[in-house]
């Protein structure tokens, strides 16, 4: 059994794969890096959406609720200030790698036959985050494994959207330099998120979060 982590993109950011899709199949004597900027921020903003934004109804303090949500904004901020530093005006031929890497590496068939933005985990981050979603049930809760298999999630996606698509781009040294940095302000961003949600949940809160969660890994038969 291989496990996936992703989510169905929202109409908008489908409307732009199948735009990107169509221009470079078709040839078009057009500039491609509009289209791959566009795509890009707005998988950034679905990520953003799925992972974080969700979270916030689940929170049953409002005060708590504010905090989260300025969390995700200081995320979305530190997010598109990467995005503008990393893309912008490139020839075609250096565009190709990101949209492969966005179409091929990005995106998977789920078992249903939906395409959804994602990408396959390994064996050990598949079974932390296994172990991680089964320690939440309404009879007991190991917050501690839940928590690690949150991390784990967060920290695959952010090296997959963030890491491994940046080396898909031409960048000079100082750009290049820049990416673990910013991955890292992210990351941190994340991590008070999951900081100040968790602790204080109920355990109904806590089932809710898991549930909200769970429907993100998909299994397929190898």
């Amino acid at each position: 059994m291989e496990h996936y982590f992703g989510f169905v993109p929202s109409d908008k950011l489908k409307a732009l794969i199948i735009e990107a899709e169509q221009v470079i199949a078709s040839n078009e004597q057009v500039d491609y890096y509009p289209y791959r900027d566009a795509l890009t921020h707005q998988t950034a903003r679905d990520l953003t959406d799925n992972l974080l934004v969700g979270l916030v109804d689940i929170i049953p303090n409002p005060e708590r609720q504010a905090s989260m949500r300025k969390i995700v904004v200081t995320i979305e901020r530190a997010t598109d200030t990467l995005l503008n530093i990393l893309l912008g005006k490139e020839n075609n031929e250096e565009v190709l790698p990101s949209f492969h890497f966005l179409r091929d590496r990005a995106t998977f068939i789920d078992n249903e036959g939906v395409k959804r933005i994602g990408f396959k985990l390994s064996d050990s981050d598949a079974k932390t985050i296994d172990e991680g979603f089964a320690a939440i049930t309404p009879e007991h809760v190991d917050r501690a494994k839940f928590k690690t298999a949150l991390e784990t999630v967060n920290e695959e996606t952010l090296t997959h959207f963030v890491s491994r698509f940046a080396e898909t781009l031409k960048l000079g040294m100082i750009k290049r330099k820049s990416v673990p940095v910013a991955k890292a302000a992210i990351d941190k961003g994340m991590s008070m998120a999951l900081n100040k949600l968790l602790p204080d949940l109920p355990d109904t809160s806590l089932n809710r979060l898991a549930n909200y969660y769970r429907p993100f890994i998909v299994k397929k038969p190898s």
